[in-house]
């Protein structure tokens, strides 16, 4: 089985708030199977940045539903969209 990296945009609540304590609040509500595989910052304008992290989850049906579920109840979230979804091999070929 396959799985997911999924690329999230999370925008803070405000532009005071640190990009690393949006991600911290981020991480435990993902479920269980999910891990965070990538980060960066994105500026956006006025001091204003995003968070694009991507998330590695298991090919399995509502996988993307139930971590935009997990990211919606962080606090530290005003916004986000999921920006992008792509399958990931678990396995590489034999050689």
């Amino acid at each position: 089985m396959g799985s997911y990296v999924v690329r999230v945009k999370l925008l803070p609540q405000d532009t005071t708030t640190e990009h690393q304590k949006i991600v911290d609040s981020v991480v435990p509500l993902l479920p269980e199977t999910a891990r965070l595989r990538a980060q960066k910052i994105e500026p956006i304008a006025f001091g204003l940045s995003a968070v694009i992290v991507d998330i590695v989850a298991p090919e399995e049906e509502g996988m993307v539903d139930k971590i935009e579920e997990a990211i919606s109840k962080s606090p530290l979230v005003s916004q986000y969209e999921v920006t992008g979804v792509s399958r990931m091999s678990s396995r590489l070929p034999p050689q």
